[in-house]
């Protein structure tokens, strides 16, 4: 039996195995070039006995060259071994699963899933499709293809490697994340500084360098200071990612998990809860032109914001608010950096909701508050 424990999120997990370990394959020989169109891809189950799989934690499948496989039924990961010949594949019941509690849909929908894959006698690769059959060549379940490439893609941190052998939750109330530009730069927050590393990433290699910051000191949540300092390590020691299911997992070159990521929707048309926490006034107070005050008072609300001193973040927030004016010699209210820049706009213009939404998705804006003009 193996025990994995997380800590910060206290729960220990416990696997074990019905019948036979993960090491049978079942009966059969192997053909290496099936295994192959097989092997190497993470694929996320869309369909399942022939109705599309609902809302929920995705499930996923990947096969290994070795024979192996593993994923995550909704619930509860599992591994084991399957065998090919031709188009037959064979999926034992032996497979090795955690043992974890949830909600009676899931349970059912992930014992459902279990019974597919060992009435799986065929498989068909149909461009980005991967489809199970029984021995009546009726489809049991039907996965999509996940990409396997980083860049131009936004991801939230929940948990990284904080360096004493254990791999801890992010701290409550604080936000981590980390987009992969098309530019072989990684940016995002740290939970309290903006920062950016080169990296590159081929096949399922990844090499993140020294992460360069802003040097903002943050006291709002006790422990933010060493949460970044540990992840900002945790982020240089990756050596191997893997996309699965929404879920980016980065690990260490001695496979030692290093930091696991969920996909942010931020950059979704339209903003999710945490980019719109970012906005830290009421856009309630605003009538449609944007403005607040007494009807014989109308004024606009004056809003302030960092940015990294870097000229593509600079374009960045330039092309969304035409209201932009950029301060080098002040921190503001919002306490800007050294390696920061001030930036001040206001809400008197065509479509400020939208533009407000559109800067607190920038994963380099942190928060977005009002300037009292003190």
């Amino acid at each position: 039996m193996r025990e994995w424990c997380l800590a910060g999120f206290f729960a220990v997990t416990f696997f074990f195995t019905i019948g036979a370990g993960a090491g049978d394959t079942g009966e059969g020989g192997s053909d290496g070039a099936t295994i192959d169109s097989l092997s190497g891809q993470a694929w996320t189950l869309v369909a399942l006995t022939g109705q599309e799989v609902g809302p929920g934690p995705a499930v996923t499948i990947r096969f290994e060259t070795d024979a192996t496989l593993s994923g995550f039924d909704g619930c509860n990961r599992y591994r084991g071994g399957f065998s090919v010949e031709g188009s037959a594949l064979r999926i034992p019941h032996e497979l090795v699963t955690t043992r974890m509690a949830c909600s009676q849909p899931l349970m059912r929908r992930a014992h459902a899933y279990a019974q597919a894959l060992a009435r799986t006698t065929v498989f068909a690769i149909e461009g980005s499709r991967l489809s199970l059959r029984d021995s009546a060549d009726k489809q049991l379940a039907v996965f999509e293809a996940d990409g396997l490439t980083l860049a131009g893609t936004s991801w939230e941190v929940i948990a990284y490697n904080n360096g004493k052998q254990a791999v801890v939750s992010v701290i409550n109330g604080t936000h981590i994340t980390a987009l992969f530009g098309d530019d072989a730069q990684v940016t995002g927050s740290a939970g309290c500084n903006q920062y950016f590393a080169e990296y590159l990433a081929v096949d399922e290699s990844i090499t993140i360098g020294l992460a360069g910051a802003t040097r903002r000191y943050c006291a709002e949540h006790e422990g933010v200071m060493d949460q970044e300092a540990h992840y900002l390590e945790a982020l240089r020691s990756a050596a191997t990612f893997r996309l699965e299911g929404g879920r980016l997992t980065l690990r260490a070159g001695d496979g030692a998990l290093a930091v696991t990521l969920v996909r942010d929707q931020a950059g979704a048309s339209s903003p999710g809860p945490g980019a719109k926490s970012r906005i830290r006034f009421d856009l309630a107070r605003l009538n449609a032109d944007g403005l607040q005050g007494a009807p014989d008072g109308l004024r606009a609300l004056h809003y302030e914001y960092c940015i990294p001193d870097r000229p593509e973040t600079i374009g960045e927030v330039t092309a969304i608010d035409p209201t932009l004016q950029i301060q080098r010699d002040s921190p503001g209210r919002a306490g800007c950096g050294v390696d920061e820049l001030l930036c001040l706009g206001h809400t008197h213009q065509s479509g400020y909701r939208a533009v407000l939404e559109r800067l607190a998705e920038l994963p380099f804006v942190v928060n977005i508050s009002e300037t009292l003009f003190e």
